[in-house]
C-alpha cells in the first residue's frame, strides 16, 4: 500500500467555486461517536430532524485537501473529468 498522496488537476472551463463537504470524527478521535461536517457536529434534533448539510465553497483551481481520518465529498460544477486519462 502506498503512503504517498496524489493531487489530480482537473480541467475546468472557468474559475468557479466548488462545494465541499468534509466529514470527520469529532476532535480527530476515530473512536468518537460524534461526526462533524465542515466543523459542525452532526446531531439529530429532538424531533428526529437532521441538521442542514451546508457545504463550504472553495475556488475550483485549488486542490481538494483530505485530512487524515476524513471523507470529502466535492461537487465539481462544469468539470470535465476522464476516468481513464
Amino acid at each position: 500500500m502506498s503512503t504517498h498522496s496524489k493531487v489530480m488537476e482537473l480541467p475546468l472551463a472557468s474559475e468557479t467555486a466548488r462545494e465541499e463537504y468534509h466529514l470527520t470524527p469529532q476532535d480527530g478521535d476515530i473512536h468518537s461517536q460524534i461526526m462533524v461536517l465542515n466543523g459542525n457536529p452532526l446531531s439529530v434534533s429532538s424531533d428526529g430532524d437532521i441538521p442542514p448539510l451546508e457545504p463550504i465553497n472553495v475556488n475550483s483551481s485549488e486542490p481538494i485537501r483530505v485530512a487524515p481520518f476524513s471523507i470529502v465529498f466535492a461537487h465539481l460544477p462544469d468539470a470535465v473529468v476522464s476516468a481513464c486519462g
